[in-house]
């Protein structure tokens, strides 16, 4: 049996006074800004569903990567947390004679950057683009594990999210912030053995900049890490990724862009295989120009152990076809500024 009528209405309005009384701190909303990096998803319709799809994806295969539960940490998160207890000890050595306070003060502090979240929406201003940003010095590993995990696995793990693009730069929307990121992160993966590269331009909003000027100055950029660099549009092992936000624009270097289905979670759990990626020779037309002159030499170094008229017939044709890739050849170079321009388009 329940308490008396008077003493529930009691009851009643005493709950009633004290959730009016009681103060709910709300969230403050985090908006994406320069300097940051994390991962770019995109979704279909529901954006509150594919933010949990992202926190539930991205801790996992975290989880696994950097084994945080037993112990094993990446660099990532080991040289973060050995620097932050460092510093606490030696603060803790100097300072013998602090208070109890000041001590409980950094105990607090230290304990609030330790739980520091590794993954955090941040608002984008861009409907059905998500933004997470993260603490991870570099955010492409964990994302390549998840493509290859997808990949081989063949099972799908997201619903509404679609795509997840790790990002290692944001800088704001003009040529020179872009090409001076673009620098930066190029830095590390162009200054090496010659490779396949492409150069992917996306906008969310019309901005005032030349799309082909920007793709052709980044092309030479990454020319002059390595001359010989090579345009590949169909299956590039490395691609500079841009996309042009509100106000912000996101930059990355990825492997096998096109390979990986564009990042396209879905799509990579629903695919058979993916292309064959194994190199094979492609002749080009300076491979041809120089295969038709080696005809012409081995032809007049063996015209006394042939008959003279084949001999000239087949020097006839072989000059003909050098001057038909030589015209090739000029064409193509006069077309290679256009190739480079050139990119995929964004789903």
């Amino acid at each position: 049996m329940g308490p008396p009528l008077a003493k529930r209405r009691k009851i009643q309005i005493q709950y009633r006074d004290n959730k009016k009384n009681k103060s709910y701190k709300s969230r403050k909303e985090q908006f994406l800004e320069s300097g940051q990096r994390g991962f770019l998803a995109t979704c279909n319709s529901n954006e509150w569903d594919c933010v949990k799809e992202c926190y539930n994806v991205l801790n996992q295969y975290a989880d696994i990567l950097y084994r945080i539960h037993e112990g094993e940490m990446k660099p990532d998160f080991k040289k973060q947390t050995e620097q932050r207890d460092a510093d606490i000890e030696e603060e803790s050595d100097t300072d013998d004679d602090i208070d109890i306070a000041d001590d409980l003060q950094k105990q607090i502090k230290a304990s609030k950057e330790k739980g520091k979240e590794r993954f955090q929406v941040v608002e984008t201003g861009v409907s059905k683009c998500i933004f997470i940003k993260t603490i991870l010095e570099n955010p492409v590993p964990l994302a390549t594990h998840i493509i290859e995990d997808i990949l081989k696995s063949k099972k799908q793990v997201s619903r509404y999210l679609i795509r997840l693009i790790p990002i290692q730069a944001v800088c704001s929307i003009g040529k020179a912030s872009i090409v001076k990121a673009a620098t930066r992160i190029c830095d590390n993966y162009f200054q090496t053995e010659p490779t396949t590269f492409s150069i992917v331009y996306n906008k969310s909003y019309k901005h005032n900049i030349d799309r082909e000027d920007l793709i052709k100055e980044l092309a030479t950029l990454i020319h002059t890490k390595n001359a010989n660099h090579k345009v590949d549009l169909k299956y590039p092992k490395k691609t500079l990724f841009i996309q042009l936000l509100k106000n912000l624009c996101c930059l990355s270097i990825i492997d096998n862009y096109m390979k990986y289905k564009k990042y396209n979670l879905i799509e990579l759990a629903r695919a058979e295989e993916c292309p064959n990626m194994v190199e094979t020779k492609v002749e080009t037309e300076k491979e041809v120009v120089n295969s038709a002159e080696k005809i012409v030499a081995g032809n007049a170094a063996e015209i006394k152990f042939g008959d003279d008229d084949e001999i000239e017939n087949e020097n006839a044709e072989a000059e003909k076809k050098i001057a038909c890739e030589k015209e090739k050849l000029t064409e193509v170079e006069a077309k290679n500024t256009k190739d480079i321009i050139k990119s995929a388009d964004d789903y």
